[in-house]
């Protein structure tokens, strides 16, 4: 497989693994060292020959008695359309195929539950709408059977004080397990805001192996940032290093206790806020029918719709 990227550089990756290898299961650690640099979804980069969605494990399996969830509805449409272009990020250059959307949410969908997540957690995203990394998380969440709550990251742009309190009520609130945020971004420092927030994500390092945690917010286990490196954050993880592409979602949702996921499935979850905009309380839960059916996730929908977007919006470029 070739890889391109223009994350520092032009440069070509070739990874040359036999066919037997391929198709056999690995483990997380030969699976990330397989793709370096795949990283990536937080990268602006061009994938010129990503693995084929007919190999076994990169297209889930659906129960046609029963409603499709909208990560089972991607999977089969990149299985017959691999090659249907669907998605251009303005900012970044990047241009997507329903395989590459498939592989980067199937990819997230088994990084999180290899971590231990199971169907039904939440997980709060503090992630601007337009970004690539935040439809990639709504099709991985549905992919998994996870709730995806969202907060509005440009409170931080005029109130880092009220940004604060907001995400401050929306981890506790949710209940998250997981917090994705943007590095930094419109004149804003989003890890350092979470620092002051979670203050156990200063002293905290995720290399010595240890589980995170913060009585805080007990039930958080991984704060993920996109940014590129770890350095002075170490306390929280990259998006790109929970990308595992091994396939084995439905093998991960088998081992699991929950019920087979379909569109009645738990999807989006809403926050109640008050005028400043800092949730109160949950609000109406959304199934994958009804996200699909109301056009809330509109990048989402014109996906699965096979129609071609143009995304517009700022961001950091590298």
């Amino acid at each position: 497989m070739v890889l391109r990227t223009s994350a520092a550089g032009s440069q070509l990756i070739r990874i040359l693994r036999p066919k037997s290898a391929r198709l056999a299961n690995s483990s997380t650690s030969r699976l990330l060292n397989t793709l370096p640099k795949t990283a990536a979804v937080a990268t602006a980069c061009s994938y010129t020959n990503i693995p084929s969605t007919n190999i076994r494990g990169l297209v889930t399996q659906t129960n046609p008695k029963a409603s499709a969830t909208a990560g089972q509805t991607l999977a089969e449409l990149a299985s017959a359309n691999p090659h249907v272009e669907v998605i251009r990020y303005e900012h970044k250059n990047v241009k997507w195929t329903l395989r590459h959307v498939e592989f980067f949410a199937d990819s997230l969908a088994v990084g999180l539950l290899e971590n231990g997540l199971e169907p039904g957690d939440a997980i709060l995203s503090w992630l601007p709408s337009h970004f690539s990394e935040q439809h990639i998380l709504q099709f991985a969440c549905s992919k998994a059977g996870f709730v995806l709550y969202n907060l509005d990251p440009t409170l931080a742009q005029t109130d880092p004080e009220k940004a604060k309190e907001a995400l401050q009520s929306a981890l506790e609130i949710s209940e998250a397990t997981c917090l994705f945020t943007q590095d930094v971004g419109s004149d804003v420092n989003y890890t350092n805001l979470v620092k002051e927030v979670i203050p156990e994500t200063r002293i905290f390092n995720f290399a010595e192996g240890m589980p995170f945690f913060t009585p805080r917010y007990p039930n958080l286990r991984f704060p993920i940032h996109t940014g590129f490196d770890q350095v002075g954050k170490e306390g929280m993880l990259l998006l790109k290093h929970m990308l595992v592409p091994s396939g084995e979602l439905d093998s991960l949702l088998e081992e699991s206790s929950a019920e087979p996921l379909n569109g009645s499935t738990p999807l989006l979850g809403e926050f109640v806020l008050d005028k400043d905009g800092i949730p109160q309380k949950k609000g109406t839960v959304h199934s994958n029918e009804k996200v699909i059916k109301d056009n809330v996730w509109p990048e989402l929908s014109s996906i699965l719709a096979k129609q071609y977007t143009e995304v517009e919006g700022v961001g950091v470029i590298f």
